[in-house]
């Protein structure tokens, strides 16, 4: 039944009657597909490599095995091993186990999470601009999670891998324990945006405490369990040297959370009459979290080994990453946002942008760039037999162009998501009249 003549309601949802043309094609829409468009090429390298490459599509070669299949699975696993070490493919390999897909994932990802469970603490305690802004933001930061998952997606090397990770249960790994995590979280954060955009404002304000509380227990869950991904390969350096690393991923992905919803508000709340006051908001939780940020970069300086300080600080090929983290994500942000002066809080905000995606680039090829051993005979991992401060050439490879397309490319999907519940549930404006 029309609620009126520019909605459609169903299951209690106002709908936006849209044409096709302004869902598909209206100017951020455009943006997206030009971004997917780029994602695109380096997806189909990457698929290709792993698909249709003549290693995989040897008959010759599989037909040897008399169709015995112990024998086959022994050459597939053979065939495998040989694709992703062909010296052409920059892709992640085992003296490099992580790239920029998985810095993609957790920038995104921790970015979203963090800017979803803030929104929902602002409703909890009543922040006066929340009402306005909660549908809007959770929105943008449940986009921002779809495109940290398709990256480590596309990590994942072969997707069917993910298949068997779901057919064949295993509790005791955690990549595994992230798929039941995200299966909770995801839907959760969905019904809290439902609630918000058909203005059921107490269910909204109740069920944004059960949110909170859901989701400090899932970000520690989900940054404990990726703390043991990242140790289980090699030391990450600075990072991982120190106690609740879940506690440092928290404050820097709210901290990429706030400033990316300072540049969205510049982008679609500009002229709405709250803008400055949501500039203020975010801009007194922008400098509190650069605050921490800075705060914990010197606990780490505090207690890590120094030979580990001097690797990251000069000589190795993140160093410049660290210290444009440094001055890009904390430096220059805390300055800016103590203006509270919306320009000057957009320019932190892009700084704080691209200061936390180096400190996630540094963190994940901090751990690439120190040999590795078998010792134990579980797998290459880092000793303390090593002298960090004399390792030369680094074990260090830039990402390859096709990863950093799908990277673009992700930015993208994101974007698209953003757009198309904005045009069907129009989340900017839905609560405009809100008040606590």
């Amino acid at each position: 039944m029309a609620a009126n003549t520019q909605y459609i309601e169903c299951c209690g949802l106002n709908i936006k009657k849209v044409s096709l043309k302004e869902l598909l094609f209206n100017k951020t829409m455009l943006i997206a597909y030009i971004l997917l468009a780029i994602g695109l090429v380096g997806w189909y390298e990457i698929f290709y490599l792993r698909w249709g490459h003549l290693f995989v599509n040897n008959a010759d070669v599989i037909a040897a095995a008399g169709g015995n299949s112990e024998h086959l699975r022994t050459i597939a696993e053979a065939l495998k091993e040989q694709i992703f070490n062909l010296d052409h493919i920059e892709e992640v390999k085992k003296p490099n186990p992580w790239g920029v897909f998985v810095t993609q994932y957790v920038y995104l990802l921790y970015g979203g999470s963090a800017l979803i469970f803030l929104t929902a603490l602002m409703e909890l305690f009543k922040v006066k601009v929340a009402p306005k802004v909660a549908a809007a933001l959770m929105t943008f930061g449940i986009s921002m999670v779809f495109g940290g998952l398709v990256s480590i997606f596309t990590d994942l090397a072969n997707q069917l891998n993910i298949y068997w990770m779901i057919l064949n249960p295993q509790p005791q790994s955690g990549m595994w324990l992230m798929l039941p995590l995200y299966a909770v979280y995801i839907p959760f954060t969905f019904i809290e945006i439902y609630f918000l955009i058909t203005n059921k404002r107490d269910l909204a304000r109740k069920f944004a405490g059960i949110l909170v509380i859901m989701g400090l227990i899932i970000d520690v869950i989900e940054f404990y369990i990726q703390g043991i991904l990242f140790n289980l390969n090699v030391p990450r350096h600075l990072w991982t040297d120190i106690p609740q690393l879940w506690l440092y991923f928290l404050v820097t992905g709210a901290l990429t959370g706030v400033a990316g919803a300072i540049i969205y508000a510049f982008l679609g709340l500009r002229n709405k009459p709250y803008f400055d006051e949501f500039i203020k908001t975010a801009s007194t939780m922008g400098i509190i979290l650069t605050a921490l940020a800075a705060l914990y970069e010197i606990i780490n300086f505090m207690v890590v080994d120094p030979k580990w300080i001097s690797l990251i600080i000069h000589g190795s090929p993140i160093s410049w990453m660290y210290w444009g983290w440094i001055v890009l994500g904390i430096a220059l942000p805390f300055v800016l946002f103590l203006t509270k002066k919306p320009t000057l809080a957009l320019v932190g905000a892009i700084s704080a942008v691209i200061g936390t995606f180096l400190m996630r680039q540094a963190f994940i090829y901090g751990g690439n760039i120190v040999p590795m051993s078998d010792r134990f005979g579980k797998g290459p991992e880092a000793t303390s037999l090593y002298q960090l401060d004399a390792i030369t050439p680094w074990a260090y490879a830039p990402p390859h162009t096709m990863e950093v397309l799908v990277v673009i490319g992700c930015l993208g999907l994101g974007i698209a998501i953003y757009s198309l519940l904005d045009s069907l549930f129009a989340v900017r404006d839905v609560n405009d009249n809100a008040a606590h």
